[in-house]
């Protein structure tokens, strides 16, 4: 096994209890909103109709008192409700203590879940509820967490600055620049402190064995997902629509790639 000083693995450590408190820490029920729900005899088209009212595009069905069931507002016609009842599967449930992330996961494969609350179905998130607060916490945080490794690779690889032959003067050069900006006011900081995601990106990937620790079967590659992740980065700084020019299946994938990549973070 490769020795690894202790200074490191305690920042390994912290790294890793950061990234458990993101990933655990919040659940599903940071998102989810309350299932408002119908009687299984009442009549289609006035449900419907109310569901249009409330913008709602799924309720529950109710039975002796407990919800067995949904309907979707765009199934409704004439009738009642069991005529277009649809049974909960196994993959429509999750626990109310699920972690965010893995409901994010989750999502790859279904439009929606319903959660459990003790022995009930109690609420409803839906693709729409992805684009909510915690789930842009979350996000931020594992990109973060992910520079944080990076920039602890970085410094304990190359000695000194020795990591400056992978970027431009014009990139150095606006390192150097926040460095002075962030040294004047009395700010104990390194030059490697002042890097960007683009700078680490470049450095990690211009250097064949950390582009081979990170997972990555090229150089191509890599950069094809520092883009994209900077793209995310980007759209949860500004507020902006977190489904702007990829698919939710896209940018959930590219989580699950962020995610595995810090796993060989923590290994280096």
């Amino acid at each position: 096994m490769e020795f690894i000083p202790v200074q490191q693995r305690d920042q390994v450590s912290t790294y890793r209890s950061l990234r458990s408190l993101f990933e655990k820490n919040i659940t599903v029920n940071s998102i989810s909103e309350v299932l408002a729900s119908c009687n299984v005899s009442d009549q289609a088209k006035q449900i419907r109709d109310q569901m249009v009212s409330k913008d709602y595009d799924v309720i529950g069905v109710e039975e002796n008192g407990w919800v067995i069931g949904y309907v979707l507002r765009d199934d409704l016609k004439e009738g009642t409700c069991k005529e277009y009842f649809r049974s909960f599967s196994p993959s429509d449930l999750v626990s109310d203590s699920t972690p965010l992330l893995q409901t994010l996961f989750i999502f790859k494969n279904t439009e929606r879940l319903f959660i459990i609350e003790g022995n009930r179905i109690t609420k409803v998130v839906t693709l729409a509820d992805l684009q909510k607060p915690p789930i842009r916490m979350l996000l931020f945080g594992v990109i973060s967490v992910l520079e944080m490794h990076l920039y602890r690779i970085i410094s304990e690889y190359f000695a000194e600055d020795s990591w400056k032959s992978h970027l431009s003067t014009k990139r150095i050069q606006l390192a150097e620049e926040l460095f002075l900006q962030r040294k004047a006011r009395n700010e104990a900081i390194k030059l490697s402190d002042c890097l960007q995601l683009c700078d680490k990106r470049d450095i990690v990937l211009n250097e064949q064995p950390l582009r081979e620790l990170l997972g990555f079967e090229s150089k191509s590659k890599g950069k094809d997902f520092f883009k994209k992740l900077e793209i995310l980065r980007n759209n949860l700084a500004h507020s902006q629509d977190l489904n702007t020019q990829n698919s939710w299946t896209e940018m959930i994938s590219l989580i699950e790639q962020t995610e595995n990549v810090l796993e060989q973070c923590e290994k280096f």
